[in-house]
């Protein structure tokens, strides 16, 4: 007998199961993970894996995507329940959205590593579709922000501005483990800051102009 032809609900079920594992190995090890390794975490054969994604760059732009995915969707109620005209305004979502941040796993270093990967070994089709994506979550979640009160775009431009200060200070503060005893030295100290305070108040810097 052939093997039961799974639905399509059932492949997405199995494609969840395995980007979780990977998600979970590549918080555990700071590195994407050998496929058996993923297979196994997920209680999968190796060349099941195979039939979701081709390489291993295809697993890492998959993290990449459901990340991002999670971080818009977190996003949202966030964006609809903002009142641009009352004060304070800019700081509650500075606050709100670094506490975001926190809860977004691998997200930030995975897309520190992102244009690495994305330029080795990764078929032109997957990397159009990952940012296209990334281009269509800015769009819908800066319309949230527009209300018909601000010019097209004004909104997915700010996110992408969010964006940007975000993963450049964490790539400016997040030194390996080794390196950090140096920063106790007088010359190093304005480096020893913490990520998600700075983030807050430059979050909040940048929001607060953007109203004005």
């Amino acid at each position: 007998m052939g093997r039961p032809v799974l639905t399509e609900q059932h492949r997405e079920q199995r494609r969840r199961v395995l980007l979780d594992a990977a998600h979970q190995l590549y918080r555990e090890r700071n590195a994407l993970p050998p496929v058996a390794d993923i297979a196994s975490a997920a209680g999968l054969a190796k060349g099941t894996v195979y039939l979701y994604f081709r390489t291993k760059e295809e697993i890492f732009v998959a993290l990449l995507e459901d990340s991002f995915a999670q971080l818009f969707a977190a996003l949202a109620p966030l964006l609809t329940a903002l009142d641009m005209d009352q004060p304070g305004t800019a700081a509650r979502f500075a606050r709100a959205y670094t506490q975001l941040v926190r809860d977004s796993g691998d997200l930030l270093q995975l897309a520190a590593l992102g244009n690495t990967v994305l330029e080795k070994n990764l078929p032109l089709e997957a990397m159009q579709r990952f940012k296209l994506n990334l281009a269509q979550g800015m769009t819908q979640a800066g319309a949230l922000l527009e209300r018909g009160t601000r010019a097209p775009g004004w909104g997915a431009t700010l996110l992408l501005q969010t964006y940007a200060l975000t993963l450049g200070l964490w790539q400016a503060l997040d030194f390996p483990d080794a390196l950090r005893p140096l920063l106790q030295q007088p010359a190093l100290q304005v480096l020893q800051r913490d990520f998600h305070t700075e983030l807050e108040a430059a979050i909040e810097r940048l929001w607060s102009a953007a109203f004005n």
